[in-house]
């Protein structure tokens, strides 16, 4: 198992699509950051659609947590992990890789806990060299951006780092149920930009007739939901409901890949 991840991460960082995916990712980022400086002070839209940042958060102070918060919310990590999962994994498929390996490996499932370490490897990957470019671009678009308190830092990436993986978990079992390329991107993007908010409607307007409390909201127990809305910041229960939502979806999804990767005959 240990020879299997090594060898995985060995393709990933060997991989130039690893790094054409984070540079895009970042410079996508980029570009979110540039207008901030401009539309502080601006009233929100009433309508988002797709990606938004909140500006009104930026009026008194800005710091490095503040900024990675606001870029974690925006859902552009998670259409990172989107990109990424479904060219590195679809892309053993296809090269052979899978079928070469899974004869030397005793538990086929357990190649699908390899690609979630790389998967976990690569939102480390790009939280760390994300925060460089919030800092640096930051200086530039802001006054200043100063790092502030580390710690708070520390634990406001820590925690976006159990939702993300979480995310990258209900992505592989994505690419472990279609294994298609495209139809695995065109899920994932669509999961990653709020295409499934009428279903959740519609659960939500039925658990609403159902019981009284009226307050009940479906998103609060989805990745999507949980990933732009809780942070450091949020009451303790917000943030222990979270981490548990998290831990119950990546135990689900990996136990689904591995599974079904068990099951499947090697293409």
């Amino acid at each position: 198992m240990v020879n299997v991840i090594k060898m995985d991460l060995y393709r990933m960082f060997r991989s130039k699509s690893t790094y054409f995916v984070l540079v895009g990712l970042l410079s996508f980022m980029i570009m979110l950051i540039l207008p901030m400086n401009n539309s502080i002070g601006e009233p929100d839209a009433d309508v988002k659609l797709g990606i938004s940042t909140n500006t009104e958060e930026l009026k008194n102070i800005m710091d490095l947590k503040l900024l990675f918060t606001i870029m974690a919310g925006s859902n552009s990590f998670m259409m990172g992990i989107v990109i990424f999962s479904v060219l590195f994994i679809n892309r053993e498929e296809v090269s052979g890789f899978t079928k070469n390996i899974a004869g030397q490996v005793q538990i086929r499932g357990m190649l699908a806990l390899s690609k979630f370490v790389s998967q976990s490897v690569f939102v480390l990957l790009s939280f760390s060299s994300g925060l460089l470019v919030f800092f640096t671009v930051g200086n530039i678009v802001f006054e200043s951006v100063k790092i502030g308190n580390i710690f708070d830092l520390f634990k406001e990436v820590g925690l976006q780092f159990i939702f993300h993986v979480a995310f990258a978990a209900i992505v592989l079992g994505i690419i472990t149920l279609f294994k298609q390329s495209v139809a695995s991107m065109l899920v994932g993007i669509l999961i990653t930009f709020g295409g499934l908010s009428y279903i959740y409607k519609i659960i939500n307007d039925i658990i609403h007739k159902l019981v009284t409390d009226k307050a009940f909201n479906i998103m609060n127990y989805t990745i999507t939901g949980i990933i732009p809305s809780v942070s450091i910041d949020s009451s303790v229960s917000t943030i222990v409901r979270g981490i548990i939502v998290s831990v119950v979806f990546i135990v689900i999804m990996l136990t689904y890949s591995v599974i079904m990767k068990q099951k499947r005959d090697v293409d």
